[in-house]
């Protein structure tokens, strides 16, 4: 019994594995994407760049946006709080190999020194929104989808991984399935040989719509297979709706 049972799962995971071209999408978008770029107070930090980043168009205003979990990555277990205080110094970003191009962030603004990154929701709101100091880039600005997602629809994450050293924002393709909390499951399709340096990439609709941020992955026992799993935006919008209310 064990046996069978263990050959299915090795069935079941080929199968799903199987559906997923490790190739990049040919639906166009426009520049999009910033790798994040960090100068810290001390020296010797062994990252300097970590995950990908984008701007985001609201209500009049703009500001940059990446992912929480890569704070969590970064900083140190003594400092392991939602600050930039007495750790980050600098903080810019700017398409791969393009840093004259660059977004000069300026206040973190969803900071919460209460808040530890080591918590087990960090990834329930798994987002950083900064205001923006200075842009010479040439990215253009994302805006939010309002429509509901329905399943099946194609959605795209649109970045560079770590392994990439050069060349232009790549997009991979995905399926919605469902959401579950504060994630949407999707589908791969067709995606990089690995995922790491995504995190903080926008997922956008066929219009270029936001519709998540690059966050974690979720293994899903009704369709049996591992999912890309970006956060929602929902929760994104109702800060800055706060944020610009005061």
């Amino acid at each position: 019994m064990k046996k069978t049972l263990y050959f299915l799962l090795i069935v079941v995971a080929f199968v799903s594995c199987s559906k997923a071209n490790i190739s990049v999408s040919p639906q166009p978008f426009p520049s999009t994407s910033l790798i994040n770029h960090y100068e810290y107070f001390e020296k010797g930090n062994k990252f300097n760049e970590l995950g990908t980043a984008f701007l985001l168009s609201y209500k009049n205003d703009t500001f940059a946006i990446t992912a929480k979990h890569i704070l969590a990555v970064l900083k140190p277990d003594s400092l392991k709080n939602l600050t930039l205080d007495n750790f980050i110094k600098g903080w810019t970003m700017s398409p791969l190999n393009k840093e004259n191009e660059r977004v000069v962030v300026g206040k973190l603004l969803n900071e919460d020194k209460n808040e530890s990154l080591k918590s087990k929701t960090l990834l329930t709101k798994d987002w950083l929104v900064f205001s923006i100091k200075e842009n010479t880039s040439k990215v253009v600005p994302l805006e939010f989808r309002e429509k509901p997602l329905p399943k099946g629809e194609k959605l795209y994450a649109i970045g560079w991984t770590r392994h990439m050293k050069d060349g232009d924002q790549r997009v991979y393709e995905f399926e919605y399935y469902k959401t579950r909390g504060t994630h949407h499951l999707m589908k791969k399709r067709m995606i990089p040989e690995k995922m790491g340096g995504l995190s903080g990439a926008p997922v956008v609709d066929k219009d270029g719509k936001l519709v998540g941020i690059v966050s974690n992955s979720k293994f899903s026992v009704l369709a049996m297979q591992e999912m890309f799993a970006p956060v929602g935006t929902a929760d994104l919008k109702a800060f800055l709706d706060n944020y610009l209310s005061e």
